[in-house]
């Protein structure tokens, strides 16, 4: 180009641009003038249209003589094809540019389309067949975009690295012609255009020498949409990462399936002709595809026995019951380069159990799948159907057992894991919290805040008497009961709860979760609203009205009455909705209008067998066209909240998660040591006949608190999730039917619980036969083993359950933080005083000496008796509750002696602080912080009497900012170790 003249570019120039950008130009078919901006004449010499028009000149020449060192494709004719004088189909074109595309041989052209327009498709054919040493070409190919030609009956290598322009390429034919001899796709990376691709039936369609090989390689063709080599005997097909494809047709010879990164693809635009040949599947980052059924139906293949899946890698964000890691633990996988794996299977990302695995099992598919994530289910959920009588109607829906499922009822999971965590301990005070005064009962009382600290050591589980300084208990240090080393308590750990009253269908249930306290289970989506909400919207409430069931329309449906008032929640969009609710005396109750008021639904609580109170929730769903709904509301009444879900989930009814501290709470109720009491063996019974005023102020003195309404539902709940039923003094037996059991007759055994009559006659049908009032065997019994190894019980005088002794019976415990002031407006409401120093209200039944039947139960999963149905002994929760309407009353635990009516659901709520009986205080550290604690830390300790480390559990100290309760519990918060083991005695 450096040969030609510049001053002819310069003149050119003058006239096609200078001129022109001074001088107005007819331009258009109206011949209309105007000027050009002169920017574009600032550079006369135009060197890059130069170079583009010549470049294209010569291109041209070079067509038109056959010259193909740059614009050429090479191909063979096959001997097969030549040996039938076979001629080869017509070639079909389209072109970028106007252009000349030839067909020619060492010999010469042999076809010429001379220059064409672009974007017409054009045709060009062979007048013969040319031999296997006569190479073709396709000359001017760089300009080819689309080329058509159903043709197989090749040799070699067809060469398409000059169709550089090209984006679509159809070479499929009906079905293999026989001609082809060992050809193949050679010189494919030129082609980054390709953007379709159609090969079906033609075995050319694969690289490698001679065509051995069944790979077609792609892996540079980003712009791929289109993808058809069905039929072409392929194993494999390597496609570019991102590429747009849209439609993918494979042979049923594929081998390695592999689908990543493909976010255009459909499930609808994946076409195969067959899967069992399959080997090797990968699936990534494709949103179209649903990759979890396609491995499916490769795993199910290979059941039959028609499929071959060896490995696989699949990305999986599912919830399963641990079924998906039995059934692919056994195949292999690739590793991040591409490499075999075999050691390892392929689900990666994570996977949420719905059923909690045991930790030895939960190790070996970890190891097995090490680039999954295995979540052990966020909680285990625990079903009570409350419409039956039996107190054994408790489900275990994390492993299905129990009454549901007509099989023995067996703790697993979250229950497992929070039980597991517990254990005795000796504590002492080693910082007295500071105190506020509070109005309980009446009386003005001095209440620890939560900044105090406890020291404590554990206790060997098989027995109290030793430390859990070593493994074996040989090998432990012994301990003192006596309260000259600690007091004797239980170290509860931190937990998750919530409860879930689906009153409507008769169920109840309670989830646990022992997930740390940074770590809360997962909080369902729900819109959540406030009485407080609902009075801000239009029409939200109306007060002193009711609505009446049975109407036709909302209008009809009001009464007046000034107990009452009714809200209104928009529901249109939601499945489920929770409110709070009325019993349904005189048929009040709630309904569920369309956008005319016409009435859809009403919901109405039964007044025969009611095991409900006023502001308790029922949930319901919403029926096809309910747009909103209109409910009653006692006036007096609690309002928690109203909860509108989209969730077929109904636990997910309940938003909340409670978060339970850890505390320590007292083995043993106390006892008098010097001026103080202390939860210690003495030898002899436990304190009695005080006043509530009076334990205490006992129990503040030490910077405890006597046990509360949110231990007491704690250890009832904890026992029914323990042992599948609600009857305690059949499971774990009734006790010494007396007030004056002697402390530490379970020391021995630690934390073994005792069990009742029935099942140690099982074992000793010889042993005492002792009915209380004909209703309940009083004793329990420990299992053992004789001389000879056989199985048999002991008898002994106190209870064990979950660790306690005489957590029922003996003597009632005094509950702080909890009393009836039976005020106006709230006869029969319990107030509980919650660890942050809030008050909450639950409201109780009002008829006293019954059965209890019901609990409101509810997200504190509160132990409160409710309803006005009465049971019996062996029904429903065996126990009783007693109550008064006289104002400020206290709320007594447990019971005392053996009688059938004292189980640890036994609450009395009669007298008031001054009253004295067979009372007694199990104390605890005071007081609990709901949000934030440190775990339970394990540390070395010297043992006292053999100077050696032992390799378990140490001494620590927990401090927080809590105070420390007496009366059976112990708040915890923060670790501090003693330099030396001997200053914690």
């Amino acid at each position: 180009m450096k040969k030609w003249c510049s001053r002819l570019y310069n003149k050119s120039g003058i006239f096609k641009y200078v001129y022109p950008f001074l001088n107005e130009m007819p331009v258009g078919a109206d011949g209309a003038k105007q000027t050009y901006p002169q920017i574009y004449g600032l550079k006369g010499s135009l060197k890059a249209h130069r170079n583009y028009f010549i470049q294209r000149r010569y291109d041209l020449k070079q067509v038109e003589y056959g010259y193909v060192s740059t614009l050429g494709a090479q191909f063979y004719q096959s001997t097969a094809s030549l040996d039938k004088a076979y001629k080869l189909k017509p070639m079909q074109y389209r072109l970028t540019i106007p252009y000349r595309v030839q067909l020619s041989t060492s010999n010469g052209v042999q076809a010429d389309s001379g220059v064409v327009d672009a974007d017409v498709l054009h045709s060009l054919q062979l007048i013969r067949a040319f031999g296997e040493n006569d190479p073709l070409k396709i000359v001017g190919a760089a300009k080819i975009k689309e080329l058509v030609w159903h043709e197989d009956a090749f040799a070699i290598g067809f060469n398409f690295g000059l169709l550089t322009s090209l984006v679509k390429l159809d070479m499929s034919v009906e079905k293999a012609s026989g001609y082809r001899n060992g050809s193949f796709m050679a010189s494919t990376n030129g082609m980054l255009l390709l953007e379709e691709v159609n090969m079906r039936n033609n075995l050319l369609a694969r690289n490698g020498d001679n065509g051995n090989v069944a790979t077609l390689d792609l892996s540079r063709q980003g712009r791929l949409k289109k993808l058809d080599v069905r039929g072409t005997g392929l194993t494999r097909v390597k496609l570019a990462t991102g590429a747009p494809v849209v439609q993918l047709c494979l042979p049923d010879t594929i081998e390695e399936l592999f689908l990543e990164y493909l976010t255009k693809l459909q499930d609808s635009g994946l076409v195969l002709e067959g899967i069992n040949n399959v080997r090797g599947y990968r699936y990534t980052n494709c949103p179209g595809i649903d990759g979890f059924a396609m491995l499916e139906r490769l795993h199910q293949a290979r059941l039959n026995g028609s499929g071959k899946l060896e490995r696989f890698v699949l990305e999986i964000d599912r919830e399963d019951d641990g079924t998906l890691l039995k059934k692919y633990f056994d195949y292999g996988t690739y590793t991040q380069t591409g490499a075999v794996d075999d050691r390892h299977s392929g689900l990666r990302g994570k996977l949420t159990l719905t059923k909690y695995l045991a930790d030895e099992e939960l190790e070996k598919y970890a190891a097995r799948y090490p680039e999954l994530t295995i979540k052990q289910p966020p909680y285990t959920m625990i079903e009570f159907d409350d419409s039956v009588a039996d107190d054994a109607n408790v489900s275990n829906l994390d492993n299905k057992t129990g009454y549901k499922f007509g099989n023995t009822y067996k703790m697993s999971g979250h229950v497992n894991a929070i039980l597991s965590k517990r254990h005795r301990v000796l504590a002492k005070v080693t910082r007295m919290p500071t105190s506020r005064k509070v109005e309980i009962a009446g009386q003005q009382v001095e209440v620890n805040n939560l900044d105090g600290e406890m020291t404590y050591f554990p206790l060997h589980d098989e027995s109290s008497n030793f430390y859990a300084d070593a493994e074996d208990m040989n090998d432990c240090t012994v301990a003192k009961l006596d309260g000259s080393e600690g007091d004797w308590m239980m170290y509860e750990p931190f937990y998750w709860s919530k409860g879930i009253n689906d009153y409507l269908n008769n169920k109840k249930y309670a989830c646990y979760s022992s997930y740390p306290e940074d770590e809360m289970p997962p909080v369902p989506e729900a819109t959540v609203l406030t009485l407080d909400a609902i009075k801000e919207t239009q029409g939200g409430w109306l007060g002193e009205r009711k609505i009446m069931s049975g109407k036709p329309t909302l209008k009809e449906s009001y009464t007046t009455d000034k107990a009452y008032s009714v809200c209104k929640v928009d529901v249109a969009g939601y499945k489920r909705v929770r409110f709070p609710s009325v019993p349904g005396t005189g048929l009040i109750g709630s309904v569920f209008v369309d956008d005319a008021g016409n009435i859809l639904k009403s919901i109405v609580v039964p007044t025969i067998g009611l095991k409900f109170e006023a502001g308790m929730y029922l949930i319901a769903d919403v029926p096809e066209r309910a747009t909103a709904l209109h409910f009653s509301i006692l006036n007096t009444a609690e309002f928690d909240c109203v909860v509108l879900s989209n969730s077929d989930k109904i636990e997910d009814m309940e938003p909340d998660w409670v978060a339970n501290e850890e505390h320590l709470c007292a083995v043993v109720g106390s006892s008098v040591v010097g001026s103080k009491l202390r939860a210690c063996i003495t030898g002899n019974t436990t304190a009695g006949s005080m006043t509530w005023t009076d334990f205490h102020y006992y129990s503040q003195q030490r910077g405890m608190q006597q046990i509360d309404a949110l231990m007491h539902s704690r250890i009832a709940n904890l026992s029914y999730a323990r042992y599948g039923r609600r009857d305690m003094q059949e499971q774990c037996g009734a006790g010494q039917h007396n007030y004056n059991r002697i402390t530490g007759g379970t020391a021995e055994h630690g934390m073994t619980d005792t069990i009742g009559y029935d099942e140690a006659y099982v074992i000793n049908n010889k042993i005492t036969n002792s009915l209380i009032d004909g209703l309940v065997h009083q004793y329990a019994w420990y299992k053992s083993r004789d001389e000879y190894g056989q199985a048999t019980v002991v008898q002994v005088n106190n209870i064990c359950c979950l660790g306690y002794e005489d957590i029922y019976g003996n003597k009632y415990d005094m509950m702080d933080g909890v009393d009836l002031p039976n005020d106006s407006g709230n006869q029969g409401k319990w107030r509980i005083w919650m660890p942050d120093g809030t008050v909450r209200w639950v409201q109780g039944k009002t008829s006293s000496d019954q059965w209890i039947t019901g609990v409101a139960h509810g997200k504190y999963m509160d132990m409160v008796p409710v309803g006005n149905l009465n049971g019996s002994s062996s029904t429903y929760y065996s126990d009783k509750y007693w109550i008064s309407l006289s104002t400020v009353r206290l709320v007594y635990r447990g019971y005392n002696n053996a009688n059938a009516n004292g189980g640890v659901s036994n609450a009395n709520a009669n007298n008031d602080a001054s009253n004295t009986c067979a009372l007694s205080a199990r104390v605890w550290p005071s007081a609990v912080k709901s949000f934030g604690r440190k775990a339970w830390q394990r540390i070395r300790r010297y043992a006292r009497w053999r100077k050696r480390k032992a390799p378990k559990r140490g001494a620590k100290r927990q401090k927080r900012k809590n105070g420390i309760r007496m009366v059976s519990e112990f708040r915890l918060k923060g670790i501090q170790i003693p330099a030396k083991p001997v200053e914690f005695f």
